[in-house]
């Protein structure tokens, strides 16, 4: 169902009940009307895997977070903090690579993400991905992300990249137990898939494109968090590697360009 919505007095352009399919190593839009930001993805990736709720390290890459925040100060959405870190006896992450260790055919290899902790009066940060479940069938790993809500523009543009991300994170982890494994698709559901009146030309623009090609391929070298069977999820070594790129050019950021960027992203992932 597709037509057009005024929530919160904006004008938007939606369509209802949406999937589709990525190939998780091809993951990044790329147009001529509008390029993939690198500066963004990389700060994004790179925030997620220090796991914090503050944005004072976001906030260098975009404005967009402070808009969000409690009354503390923190953002909900950090979906580092929600999926590598240990709540109870598992993280998310943790429960989907032990779920499908112990049992190929799993059907319960699922991240939460959204859930009833985040509805409450003045959340400004609803998050928007509710779970992503994982499913070995056919010797490949598949990988479906569920999302209620999804802003074409600032949302699924790097949301694909970084799910994308931990879809190749968790096939490594498993190819110790399933040599053979292959990395499946990656199938992305939301219930409300959108864009806003400041990108109704934007849009247009794009689907006037005439020859449509994939974006660079995104090939993780290796993983980037490891988890164990006492459902603690660590950092691994090229992780930690490539927090220090930020850590020391933190004061720079302004000063460096797209291929810096690139290159950052290039201590981890095979960019081709």
């Amino acid at each position: 169902m597709n037509g057009e919505a005024n929530p919160r007095g904006l004008n938007v352009k939606e369509a209802l009940i949406t999937g589709f399919s990525i190939n998780p190593l091809y993951p990044c839009a790329d147009f001529e009307a509008r390029e993939f930001n690198y500066k963004y993805f990389a700060g994004e990736l790179a925030w997620y895997l220090l796991k914090s709720r503050e944005t004072t390290f976001i906030d260098k890459f975009s404005n967009f977070w402070k808009t969000l925040k409690n009354e503390d100060g923190t953002i909900n959405s950090n979906y580092g903090n929600i999926l590598l870190t240990k709540e109870g006896e598992t993280s998310g992450m943790a429960w989907v690579v032990n779920s499908l260790k112990k049992d190929k055919d799993s059907r319960q290899a699922i991240a939460y993400i959204g859930g009833s902790k985040f509805q409450y009066d003045g959340n400004k940060d609803f998050v928007c991905t509710q779970y992503i479940i994982f499913f070995i069938r056919n010797n490949q790993l598949h990988m479906k992300v569920q999302m209620r809500s999804n802003d074409i523009f600032y949302g699924l543009s790097y949301d694909a990249p970084w799910f994308s991300t931990v879809h190749q994170n968790v096939y490594m982890e498993l190819l110790e137990t399933y040599p053979g494994l292959q990395l499946g698709q990656y199938f992305h559901f939301s219930d409300n898939t959108h864009f806003y009146q400041r990108h109704f030309e934007l849009a247009e623009s794009i689907l006037s494109q005439e020859v449509y090609s994939p974006g660079p391929e995104l090939k993780l070298r290796e993983p980037l968090w490891y988890s164990y069977e006492d459902g603690r999820t660590d950092l691994s070594a090229a992780a930690k590697e490539y927090l220090l790129w930020f850590d020391t050019r933190l004061e720079s950021l302004e000063k460096l360009e797209k291929q810096d960027f690139i290159d950052a992203l290039s201590l981890i992932f095979e960019i081709n």
